[in-house]
């Protein structure tokens, strides 16, 4: 999955790549830019505009009362009594202050160490040059439990390989059985991998190298192993995760992660998908015998199957699974044979999470996108049986919720893009109890600051009801026309927009309108409308993008002819793609830490939402940017750190090629030795302004025909 890590640096502006001066000059650039004064006025501001009114709930044991964090200060509520004190009893949580390194984000590439203490306390297990050892926690000697593992031998114990680290959510894999007597652990086999070779510390005098296995769309991908080990006898077993299939693209063990012990200690489960994961199961695994047996299994053999880990409820045996077997996220109570007890839920809407369970009265809470909108996310009850569904809240807003541990009550926090979050203390029923706190606009209102619209647009099918939400800068004028922004991400299964409250922008100080936008790809709408974007990867929300734009063109302080677009990852690919495909709706983009064509980034994600390359060449080709570099019109600024191992430089690399060869003007800026990150904020306003500002003047008698300003001329 693509994702964002820190905050770029840039080593000069415009085209001009190593300059010593340049973020003076940059600096100095933006200072006398249209806007500037504004924004530097406001934007101190506006952080501190809202003094909102959520709070994050701690419930004592005995659900008498629940603490929280407000102005500083720790507050306990009593239910007895219905008020609030100051918690001065309670203990000071002190807020870390060791900064986290940004940029880099090479612990992706080599994984991070394992370090697990047993149940007991009296054991842990580590892992050094990619083997494990158990060593006693109050010190003696140590003993190796696998000596195969070296980056020499490309064999990794213990440690993530990139692929598993990246989309699956790996950290350390081992994990203690239940007595401490057993530790299971991953083995991946990098052997067939092919290397990437990312250049390390290139701001140094002497520059390293990073090898990297990382597998590209249709390459061979590690084979990953279970493997359990008994700390009394020495022996390691493996469990047999492909039932005695090779490793191939169709076994349903192709992927194997997530393992966790079941209560007794007699199995182990693993989750597992064949390589294009139209199949995904849950297996549990005989520590004595090795053997594996598929649980339960979702398949979706016309996109890709998902899945949700099991909740286990106390005895261990049964289980909630979520499944969108029937178009939308549903929940079902199964046992560890795999027979399935019921059908908790039934809707054609989208479960979210589970909140809370009582076994000893036999209900779920849950969460749902039953709101008034899709984005709008309402808590549920159900008894374990599957009866008695019951909404608990109000459908006009969206709530984070926390229950109390006898069920009795629940603290609910709601809000909407436009409405700040209130904090109330609820019943069983839903009712209210009482009010615990709510959010002060006063300042925000002071300052003349604009709240969030929330609109409604069709997909470029017709077909989907979308949404969009535009914020405004606090001097605005609807006699004017404003240049827009839009940040993007884009993405299957993305959250592209939620009814969160979303404070003023301080962007829009600069004189723009500042967009976000909805796409078929963003989650929350079941699974027929995303099955529609399978190997539509760059093109599908790349069109919503665009209809959604054009639905703002009737607005008559919009101007269509100064759109910009912004993001990075996935953000910069939909970015740079919405320039190249609808230039009429977008004259500039800054695209970060792009995928530039899908066959550049890892098997996992794209094959699961492409598949196979040699398979799919016309769903691969029309994706890639590389292909529609002489499409160019409008104005592109491309950025990229040097040590990205997620999305490697040869991304931007090759796009720059393309558009060489095609002639084609644009701007490059590079953040040396910073990884997955973004173009610097300063740096991407100097372009916008320059771009769609200073070159492209407003005027009164546009007849609606795009133009280009001068720096979108070629050569």
């Amino acid at each position: 999955m693509l994702k964002l890590s820190g905050v770029g640096l840039v080593s000069s502006v415009a085209l001009a790549l190593i300059a010593t001066a340049a973020p003076a000059l940059a600096q100095s650039k933006l200072q006398a830019m249209p806007g500037y004064e504004q924004w530097a006025k406001m934007a101190p501001q506006i952080p501190a505009a809202v003094k909102l009114g959520s709070i994050n709930t701690e419930w004592a044991p005995d659900s008498k009362s629940f603490e929280y964090m407000l102005d500083g200060k720790r507050w306990r509520f009593d239910l007895a009594t219905r008020k609030a004190i100051e918690a001065t009893d309670a203990p000071r949580v002190e807020t870390a202050t060791t900064p986290t390194p940004a940029g880099t984000v090479l612990a992706r590439g080599r994984g991070r160490e394992a370090d697990a203490t047993s149940p007991d306390g009296t054991l842990r297990a580590i892992s050094r040059d990619y083997n494990i050892w158990i060593t006693p926690t109050a010190g003696g000697p140590e003993k190796q439990v696998t000596t195969d593992g070296g980056q020499a031998a490309r064999i990794r114990n213990g440690v993530g390989s990139y692929i598993y680290l990246e989309e699956f959510n790996v950290s350390q894999p081992v994990w203690w059985s239940p007595d401490g007597k057993k530790l299971a652990f991953m083995r991946y086999d990098e052997t067939q991998v092919d290397d990437y070779f990312l250049q390390l510390d290139q701001t140094k005098m002497f520059s390293t190298m990073l090898t990297q296995a990382y597998p590209y769309p249709g390459k061979t991908n590690p084979v990953a192993d279970l493997m359990v080990y008994d700390v009394a006898t020495g022996a390691t077993t493996k469990m047999d995760v492909r039932e005695g299939k090779p490793f191939s693209n169709d076994v349903v063990g192709h992927y194997a992660w997530a393992a966790q012990w079941t209560k007794d200690g007699g199995e182990v489960l693993i989750r597992r998908a064949d390589r294009l994961q139209k199949n995904l199961d849950v297996a549990a695994c005989s520590v004595t015998t090795g053997a594996c047996r598929s649980v339960v299994r979702e398949s979706r053999p016309g996109s890709w199957a998902s899945a949700m880990a099991p909740r286990f409820l106390d005895d261990g045996k049964r289980f909630v699974w979520t499944s969108e077997r029937t178009d939308f996220r549903n929940f079902y109570l199964y046992d560890l044979s795999g027979k399935q007890l019921t059908q908790l839920t039934q809707h054609k809407f989208d479960v979210v999470d589970i909140v809370h369970i009582d076994e000893l009265a036999g209900w779920l809470w849950y969460t749902a996108r039953s709101g008034d909108n899709h984005m709008l996310v309402q808590l549920h009850r159900v008894k374990l049986n599957g009866r008695n569904d019951t909404l608990l809240t109000d459908r006009a807003f969206t709530h984070r919720v926390d229950v109390s541990p006898d069920g009795k009550y629940f603290v609910d926090v709601e809000q909407t893009h436009d409405k700040p979050p209130v904090s109330r203390l609820r019943d069983f029923n839903g009712r209210l109890v009482a009010d615990i706190t709510s959010s002060n606009l006063a300042v925000f209102d002071v300052l003349g600051l604009k709240k969030t619209e929330l609109f409604t647009y069709t997909s470029a099918d017709g077909k989907t009801q979308l949404h969009g939400q535009l914020q405004f800068p606090s001097n605005f004028d609807p006699a004017k026309k404003y240049p827009m922004l839009v940040f993007v991400y884009g993405g299957p299964a993305s959250n592209g927009l939620t009814e969160t409250f979303v404070n003023a922008n301080p962007l829009a100080e600069f004189g723009f309108l500042m967009l976000k936008l909805d796409a078929r790809t963003n989650t929350g709408r079941g699974r027929k409308v995303l099955d529609t974007t399978y190997q539509q990867l760059g093109i599908f929300e790349i069109d919503d993008f665009a209809a959604g734009i054009r639905s703002l063109w009737s607005r008559p302080y919009v101007d269509r002819e100064r759109v910009g677009m912004y993001g990075t990852s996935y953000g910069g690919t939909a970015s740079a793609a919405t320039l190249l495909r609808h230039p009429d709706a977008v004259q500039a983009a800054s695209a970060s830490s792009s995928v530039t064509d899908w066959r550049l980034y890892d098997t996992a994600y794209v094959e699961r939402h492409m598949g196979l390359p040699d398979d799919s060449v016309a769903a691969y080709d029309q994706a890639s940017l590389l292909l529609l570099a002489d499409a160019l019109k409008g104005d592109l600024m491309l950025y990229y750190g040097t040590s990205d191992d997620n999305v490697h430089p040869n991304n931007t690399m090759q796009l720059i090629q393309a558009l060489q060869n095609a002639n084609k003007s644009f701007e490059v800026q590079v953040g040396p030795d910073r990884g997955h990150t973004g173009l610097p904020q300063q740096r991407m306003m100097e372009f916008f302004i320059e771009r769609l500002i200073l070159d492209r003047p407003p005027q009164t008698d546009r007849q609606g025909v795009a133009g280009f300003g001068p720096s979108a001329d070629p050569g």
